[in-house]
């Protein structure tokens, strides 16, 4: 098999249509068919957005985006640069739990759309990987139903003295 490796750099929020265009090229290059390409996009752009909103007090932040296409399948690997991290430490209580809510939520969404999903322990890179060699029509609809599970749960909010 030959080796494909491609890299693209982002430096926010509105070049996400640089990441787009990446991701159609590959699965325009691979005949990936539009369910399958609508999963990777999203996943993909959910990404970069949890690393842009992790690290939205840097002015100067930095995704790289790497593919790489390997025996196992489609490999997208987003990262922030190399000296970016997340500060908490000056976050109100509040706006740090619902931050984690929301990421929660992207998380699930990420992972619902993956066939694996890593993430680094200090949340500066999330690995994607989408299995296409085997892609069936049974993983596809359990996706759908997850997806429609999650978006119609009904979440009891109550306050606690």
């Amino acid at each position: 098999m030959k080796q494909d490796y491609r890299e693209l750099v982002i430096t926010d929020n509105r070049e996400i249509f640089k990441l787009e265009r990446f991701v159609e090229e590959i699965c325009d290059y691979y005949n990936i068919n539009n369910e399958y390409f609508g999963n990777i996009l999203l996943a993909t752009t959910e990404a970069a957005g949890i690393l842009f909103s992790l690290n939205e007090a840097k002015s100067d932040g930095k995704i790289y985006i790497s593919f790489d296409r390997t025996p196992k399948g489609l490999i997208f690997k987003i990262r922030l640069g190399n000296n970016q991290g997340v500060k908490a430490d000056t976050e109100d209580v509040l706006e740090l739990e619902i931050r984690k809510h929301k990421l929660a939520r992207d998380i699930f969404i990420i992972k619902a759309l993956t066939d694996e999903i890593t993430i680094s322990v200090n949340a500066k890179s999330i690995v994607l990987v989408f299995y296409v060699s085997s892609m069936n029509y049974e993983k596809s609809l359990l996706r759908i139903n997850q997806l429609k599970e999650y978006w119609t749960k009904k979440v009891d909010v109550k306050q606690k003295k």
